[in-house]
């Protein structure tokens, strides 16, 4: 360890530049339309592949170099699909490929990604992943459940390199009906025995390969009016339970509610134009994608849920498009975890031009809510303006809360302001605003934002997230990445300063905060990370809390299947001292996967005086996959002790789950990894699947 830390002193003394990428956002080059289809093969031998678009020097965004090894992507089209062809050299170094299952994950393994945006604004985004197995995953911008059917080869030679092919229906993507368009375009490759992340196009001000911005243009892409238009799509569900607790299930924000189990239900996805669709659902059912997000972790601010269901999820960024601006944490106008269990929703989401539109409804018990999104970019991505407006009618109150947002970014330094307004009226608690807006400089190196903050007493949307009311005060955020040199161990490097000071309405102290963090990636694949620095919140009228916890994390093969991490914390927290441990562990052999992670904490009055509470937290999950479309998993999660952290119990869950060649998805559950003891609970349900892909 003595080492690393020699090597990050000389790396933070020894600055490098590096030259730019081939391509970048100004770079336009003509699409290739097929004659006929290439061979469904793993090669670029083919005479069809001659006159495709080459795609070379790709750029280590990691280290913010060009790439150590090459890399080749071809692109063609016709009236039917997209093809893709790579071509990786990998020898000397071991491949990795654990996935085996479609549609469940390969980030963590090597692969290559073809990139789109139809949009040109970043609206309407397409990823496509593939490993050395063939095995891939897809996401869209548009829709957490997209998982269309397409073909992904892949052969890896003697020597060691891999080659994949992609073919892609066009029917599995959205698009404008110009008879002669324009799209962005990007080609990844991830290296996991190295870390590397690699991308064709690259910028100084990239912040992440996602963003569309940077992407270059591809052109003269002619197609049919209606070959990018999905085709309406309907799923309908059955679903048969048994035992003691058949009728319990879990609402949007982690708790569990006594409910007549639903027998079937139904969503329907109906494009009425290129880009615009209806989306319904009748009766959701939502067991089977039910998320463990239990922990031990102590919460300065309220908890905040990750939506797991695919209604919610789906589009969401049609409708939640105001800015959300903070250093600690930010205020959410709608925030679906908020919005328990309901009986039907529809909505109308997607793009129309350079603007993004969502509307929806959600009725269920106690409830009825509106919510409403709009945004106009530009197509360099420079520039955003949205509103957004959402109205809870829950029972005995009505709560509307309406907001503005603006966005623009200098491409070329980083540079970029953001501006979000909201108002809110209650029947109940009257009426509140939150202002927030941020000025400041974000690009290769450097991040340095100030920011300005005021959210009056009471403000509180009730489909919301709002992390601090009755809070005016300035903040800032200030860090510096860099790389280690060819020969360094070090890999990359961060640091940064987190502060911010706000008054309440009264005068008196809201929250102040003076954080510091770290992060370093050496090439070995250990990381060392940590955060320290003081925080003050007033919990109660004339109370102050400190929360001064410090915390160092050590990882190993992060970003790989096999993952090891173990951290500790300590110092005040909410008037008492505390000392945390947390370790997980993650290894895939074959077919299998096994997890593992402990976590503990103790609680003081001070430090140096007896433990008055502590809780531990064991969790396993064991899964085998069954060829690419099925697999099976166990779960098993113990927590013992006292303090209130989580609810003590024991947990086992058994999930099995397929997908057949028709769409159609098989479940049998017994439990749920969410609850917190074992839900006597066994789930069969069926889903019928017509119509166009999965998700578009």
């Amino acid at each position: 360890m003595t080492r690393h830390f020699a090597a990050l002193l000389l790396a933070v003394a020894s600055l490098t530049a590096f030259a730019n990428a081939a391509v970048s956002a100004e770079n336009r080059f003509a699409a290739v339309r097929a004659n006929v289809p290439p061979p469904e093969v793993a090669s670029a031998r083919a005479a069809v592949w001659r006159s495709a678009l080459v795609a070379k020097d790709f750029y280590n965004f990691s280290v913010r170099r060009p790439a150590g090894l090459a890399t080749t992507a071809r692109f063609l089209y016709d009236g039917k699909n997209l093809y893709v062809e790579f071509h990786c050299i990998q020898a000397g170094l071991p491949i990795t490929a654990a996935q085996r299952v479609d549609h469940a994950g390969v980030g963590s393994d090597d692969h290559v990604s073809f990139d789109i945006d139809t949009s040109g604004n970043g609206s309407r985004t397409y990823t496509f992943r593939v490993n050395p197995l063939g095995v891939h995953d897809e996401s869209s911008s548009e829709n957490a459940r997209y998982a269309p059917s397409w073909i992904s080869i892949a052969h890896v030679s003697r020597a060691g390199n891999y080659d994949v092919l992609m073919v892609i229906p066009l029917a599995t993507i959205r698009s404008q009906a110009a008879p002669e368009q324009q799209w962005r375009l990007n080609f990844e490759r991830f290296v996991a025995a190295r870390n590397a992340a690699y991308t064709w196009a690259y910028a100084p001000a990239m912040q992440s390969t996602t963003e569309v911005q940077f992407w270059a243009w591809v052109t003269q892409i002619h197609l049919n009016a209606n070959a990018t238009r999905p085709k309406p799509q309907v799923d309908a569900y059955v679903l048969g339970s048994a035992g003691s607790q058949r009728n319990i299930f879990q609402n949007g924000i982690g708790r569990f509610e006594t409910t007549s189990p639903r027998q079937a239900g139904i969503d329907l996805t109906y494009p009425f134009t290129n880009t615009l669709a209806f989306v319904g659902t009748l009766n959701p059912d939502f067991s089977n994608v039910e998320e463990d997000q239990t922990t031990i972790q102590l919460q300065e601010f309220q908890k905040a849920y990750q939506e797991y269901r695919p209604f919610f999820a789906q589009g969401a960024q049609y409708i939640d498009t105001v800015p959300q601006i903070g250093v600690f944490g930010s205020n959410s106008i709608f925030y679906t975890p908020s919005i328990g269990i309901f009986n039907r929703g529809m909505k109308i989401e997607g793009t129309a031009g350079r603007s993004d539109i969502g509307l929806l409804n959600v009725v269920g018990p106690g409830l009825n809510d509106n919510a409403a999104g709009y945004t106009y970019s530009t197509p360099s991505g420079s520039l955003a303006l949205s509103a957004e407006s959402v109205i809870a009618n829950h029972v005995g109150v009505h709560d509307m809360t309406t907001g503005f947002g603006f966005s623009r970014t200098n491409r070329a330094s980083g540079e970029g302001t953001e501006v979000e307004i909201a108002d809110e009226t209650n029947t109940l608690t009257g009426s509140g605003h939150d202002f927030n807006i941020e000025e400041g400089i974000r690009n290769e190196h450097f991040t340095a934002v100030g920011l300005y903050r005021d959210t009056s007493p009471g403000y509180a949307p009730l489909d919301g997230y709002t992390a601090t009311n009755d809070a005016r005060g300035l903040g800032a955020l200030l860090g510096y990445k860099g790389t280690g040199s060819p020969h360094s161990p070090i890999q990359s490097y961060s640091g940064s300063f987190g502060l911010d000071r706000y008054l309440a309405y009264d005068g008196s102290l809201r929250e102040a905060d003076i954080n510091g963090f770290f992060n370093v990636q050496f090439k070995d694949l250990i990381s060392l990370q940590g955060f320290a620095g003081p925080s003050e919140l007033q919990v109660a009228p004339g109370t102050i809390d400190w929360f001064n916890r410090r915390s160092i994390q050590v990882g190993y093969r992060e970003g790989t299947p096999n993952p090891a991490d173990v951290s500790y914390s300590w110092g005040p927290f909410g008037g008492f001292y505390v000392q945390q441990w947390q370790s997980s562990y993650v290894r895939v052999f074959g077919a299998y996967g096994f997890s593992f992670e402990y976590d503990g904490i103790e609680e003081r009055a001070a430090r140096g005086l007896p433990i008055f509470n502590s809780q531990w937290l064991r969790r396993a999950v064991l899964s085998r996959s069954f060829g690419n479309n099925a697999t099976i998993g166990i779960a098993l999660r113990a927590i013992n002790g006292t303090g209130g952290f989580a609810e003590p119990g024991t947990n086992l869950s058994l999930l099995y789950e397929t997908r057949l060649k028709n769409q159609d998805l098989l479940y049998v559950e017994y439990g749920t990894s969410a609850a917190p003891q074992t839900l006597h609970r066994f789930i069969v349900k069926y889903v019928f699947h017509a119509g166009g892909s999965t998700g578009t």
